[in-house]
């Protein structure tokens, strides 16, 4: 596959998922475009191009950097039981094993 051939199918990736934010985001197509805007595709879009520049960042990781980054969750984790504010507590757990997520997936 050819760099430009590779670049297209990474754009037309990242606007297919642009799409697939905006529709849960914004209810679309319930609610019609005109009245949603521009502004609120364009922020989709870049939560896409977000998403497809983390995917990258983790697949290009070593396995062994993987492992790591896996066990240094699991211990910010533990020692997580020490914040004070349950919702701030909640948040950080949550964060923490979605990356966990992430770096077992791929």
């Amino acid at each position: 596959m050819g760099v430009a051939k590779m670049k297209q199918s990474i754009q037309a990736d990242a606007m297919r998922r642009a799409w697939a934010i905006f529709r849960q985001t914004y209810n679309f197509p319930a609610i019609k475009f005109s009245d949603i805007g521009r502004k609120c595709f364009a922020w989709a879009l870049r939560q896409a191009w977000v998403e497809a520049r983390e995917a990258a960042r983790v697949a290009a990781l070593s396995p062994a950097a993987k492992a790591d980054g896996i066990e240094t969750l699991q211990s910010l984790i533990s020692r997580a039981g020490y914040i004070d504010s349950g919702p701030q507590w909640k948040a950080t757990v949550a964060a923490h094993r979605d990356e966990i997520r992430q770096l077992q997936t791929v």
